[in-house]
C-alpha cells in the first residue's frame, strides 16, 4: 500500500485575458468535501469573484456509504461529486494528484506518502501561480499535536498552504515553473477558518444572505452543494445543521501587507487585478498502484485457507458487497437477511449470523428488532458484528450483550505491531492458525472506531468481553479493543473493529484465515459437548 507512484500531467499554457478586473478567491482542501462552499459561493454569488477550489487528493482512500466502490473507483465517483458541487456553488474544482492513502494522524506520514514536503509544496505553489487568487481560504491549520491536531492529510494542506504563501512569489523557488507566461505569484491575504466563533479578530460572512434573485441564501445553496458528497453520506446531514450550514469565521494568518479591514470583507483594501484565462489547466494525474490478486494466487489461497465444514451463515448486508463475496469464493452457504427475514424468520437456522459494517445506521430493521438478534445469541448462536461509527451505535441503547461504547479512535498505520493477547484462543487456532506473518501486507489500516476503555467512565467497554488484540501508532497508545470476544448464555458475541473487509477485498491470506477462523467458532454449548467426548 505505501509503494506509489506519482505522475504530472502536463497541464497546458494559460494566458493573460483583456478584461476587466476582478478578484480571485482560492478554497484549498484536503480531500472532497473539506471545502467551504459557503463562502466560495457568497463570493462568487454575491460579488461576482473569480472561485476555485484545489483538493489534495480524490478521496479514494475513504469509506463509501452508498456502494462496494473502494480506492480508484471510489476516487472517480468522488472527483465527479466535486464537479458537481462545483457548479451549485459556482466554482471551479482542481486536485492536485496526492494519494488518499486513508486516515493519517500526522503530517509526518502524509508528507511521507506524498512522496516528500517540498514536493507536495511545489504542486500547490504550481496552482497558485496559475490560479493567481488574491485571497486564499481553508478550513485546515498548521496544529500537528493533540489535542487540537486535525486528520494529518489537514495538517499537511495548513503546512505547505502557510509556507506557499511565500513560496508562489519566489522566482528562486522552483524556476522551471516560469514557463509559458506563467510568472511568480504574491497572494495577498491567507485565512484560516475558525469553528470558535469567540475568538477575537475573526471575520464573519452572513450566509443568510440571499442572492440576485431574492429568494436563494447563500445557505441554501451551500447545502445542496454539500448534498453532493453522497459517497460520504452528506446527502444525509441535517439540514438545520449550524456546524454546516452556519455563518463562516475566518482568521487572518497572513498578509503581503498592511490593509484597511472594511466590516467583515476578505477582500477589504485589495486592488482588483486582471482575470486569467484557465480554461486550458488540467488537474495533476495520480497515478498509484492497488494491491491485487491473479486468478492463479487466489486459487493457491482458496487452497491454503480452511474453511469449517457444514457451517450456513446468516449475513445482514449494507453497502458493501466483500463479505457476500468471500463467502461465494470459499462455497460457504449463506442466506442475505432482508428486512423481512429479519424480522420473522427463525434465525437459530444459523450457526453464524455476520452484522456487516455500520449495520445499524444503515439496517434501520437491525435496530427495530435487535433484540431478535441478542436472543439469537443467547439461545447459542455465533454473533459478529463488525464496526460501526459512534453516531451510528452510542445513542441508540444496549446494542451489544454487554456495554460497548464506541470511540473514534483508530490505528491507521497499516504495518503497526499487532500482540495478541490471548494466543490459545479459538479465533487464532482453528481451523487455521495465525503466525506473525498474517499480519503483514494490510492496507491503509489495522483498525477503526475501537471500543473505548476507560476505567471508571460511563465510557467504558464491558470487561465481559476478551480483549484479543493490541496494536497502536508510533507513540499513540490506543485501547486493546480492535477484536472484542464473550461467552453470552449458550452463545457468543463477537465485535469486530479490524478493517477486515479493506484486506478481504484484497485476498488477504491472513485476514481471510482469520475471517474464517472467526466463522468456525464454537458456541459455548458446542464446547462442554466436545469436552464430555
Amino acid at each position: 500500500m505505501k509503494k506509489f507512484i506519482f505522475f504530472l500531467l502536463l497541464l497546458l499554457p494559460v494566458t493573460v485575458l483583456s478584461q476587466e478586473p476582478s478578484f480571485t478567491i482560492l478554497c484549498i482542501a484536503a480531500h472532497p468535501d473539506d471545502e467551504d462552499g459557503a463562502a466560495l459561493a457568497y463570493y462568487k454569488y454575491l460579488y461576482g469573484y473569480d472561485a476555485y477550489t484545489v483538493f489534495y487528493t480524490r478521496g479514494e482512500g475513504g469509506q463509501n456509504e452508498i456502494g462496494p466502490e473502494l480506492n480508484d473507483k471510489l476516487g472517480k465517483l468522488r472527483e465527479q461529486e466535486c464537479y458537481d458541487a462545483s457548479k451549485i456553488q459556482g466554482s471551479k474544482a482542481y486536485f492536485l494528484g496526492e494519494l488518499d492513502f486513508g486516515f493519517s494522524k500526522t503530517a509526518k506520514e502524509t508528507f511521507k506518502m506524498w512522496g516528500g514536503e517540498d514536493s507536495v509544496l511545489a504542486r500547490i505553489v504550481y496552482m497558485i501561480r496559475v490560479l493567481r487568487p488574491d485571497v486564499i481560504i481553508t478550513n485546515h491549520d498548521t496544529i500537528t499535536t493533540k489535542p487540537d491536531r486535525q486528520h494529518g492529510n489537514h495538517q499537511a494542506v495548513g503546512i505547505t498552504v502557510f509556507n506557499a504563501f511565500d513560496k508562489a512569489a519566489d522566482y528562486r523557488y522552483h524556476p522551471e515553473q516560469l514557463v509559458n507566461g506563467i510568472e511568480p505569484w504574491q497572494v495577498k491575504k491567507l485565512f484560516f477558518r475558525s469553528f470558535d466563533s469567540t475568538k477575537s479578530d475573526l471575520y464573519k460572512l452572513d450566509i443568510s444572505k440571499k442572492i440576485s434573485d431574492g429568494k436563494t441564501t447563500i445557505a441554501e445553496i451551500s447545502r445542496e452543494a454539500l448534498f453532493q458528497h453522497k459517497t460520504q453520506g452528506m446527502d444525509k446531514v441535517d439540514r438545520n445543521s449550524p456546524f454546516f450550514f452556519g455563518n463562516r469565521f475566518y482568521q487572518l494568518v497572513r498578509s503581503d501587507g498592511m490593509y484597511p479591514v472594511e466590516g467583515d470583507d476578505l477582500f477589504s483594501g485589495l486592488t482588483h487585478n486582471m482575470k486569467w484565462n484557465t480554461d486550458d489547466l488540467r488537474s495533476y494525474e495520480t497515478k498509484y498502484s492497488y494491491k491485487t490478486v491473479t486468478a492463479e494466487d487466489s486459487l493457491k489461497i482458496l487452497n491454503e485457507v480452511k474453511v469449517a465444514k457444514y457451517r450456513r451463515i446468516g449475513l445482514v448486508k449494507t453497502y458493501d458487497n466483500t463479505i457476500e463475496n468471500i463467502l461465494k469464493a470459499f462455497n460457504v452457504q449463506f442466506d442475505t437477511l432482508s428486512p423481512l427475514a429479519v424480522e420473522v424468520w427463525d434465525l437459530n437456522r444459523y450457526s453464524t449470523i455476520i452484522l456487516d459494517i455500520r449495520a445499524y445506521l444503515n439496517r434501520p430493521d437491525v435496530v427495530k428488532f435487535n433484540k431478535r438478534f441478542l436472543k439469537y445469541a443467547e439461545g447459542g448462536g455465533n454473533l459478529i458484528c463488525f464496526y460501526n461509527k459512534p453516531q451510528d451505535w452510542n445513542e441508540k441503547g444496549d446494542l451489544a450483550p454487554y456495554p460497548i461504547y464506541i470511540s473514534t479512535e483508530r490505528v491507521t498505520e497499516e504495518d503497526a505491531n499487532v500482540k495478541v493477547l490471548v494466543p490459545n484462543h479459538t479465533f487464532f487456532n482453528n481451523p487455521n492458525v495465525i503466525n506473525d506473518s498474517d499480519w503483514i501486507g494490510w492496507i491503509q489500516e489495522r483498525n477503526i472506531y475501537l471500543p473505548s476503555d476507560k476505567p471508571g467512565t460511563e465510557m467504558k467497554t464491558s470487561s465481559e468481553y476478551q480483549r484479543l488484540l493490541a496494536m497502536q501508532d508510533e507513540d499513540d497508545p490506543v485501547p486493546p479493543t480492535s477484536l472484542l470476544f464473550a461467552d453470552y448464555k449458550y452463545g457468543t458475541y463477537t465485535y469486530c473493529s479490524l478493517a477486515l473487509y479493506r484486506q478481504l477485498k484484497i485476498f488477504h491470506k491472513g485476514a481471510l484465515k482469520l475471517f474464517m477462523n472467526m466463522l468456525s467458532q464454537k458456541t459455548a454449548n458446542e464446547r462442554s459437548i466436545d469436552n464430555i467426548r
